[in-house]
């Protein structure tokens, strides 16, 4: 079971949290991916903001992958 990501936690909390494991962090920041593509999807969230969150997403992704 998963938990929901914090709404309060931006991408770069996450990756840098130092009570998460490797794998929730990356569960984490999985489930913000998911999100971030669903709202794109509804049409409900701005082109540039998007890109904005996805690239620090991705960013924290790859600092999640490396520690």
């Amino acid at each position: 079971m998963t938990s929901r990501p914090d709404p309060q936690m931006t991408p770069e909390d996450v990756s840098a949290h130092h009570t998460l494991t490797k794998d929730e962090k990356l569960q984490r920041l999985s489930d913000m991916k998911f999100d971030l593509e669903r709202q794109t999807g509804r049409g409900t969230a701005d082109l540039d903001q998007v890109e904005a969150r996805m690239a620090s997403i991705n960013l924290a992704i790859a600092r999640a992958r490396k520690n």
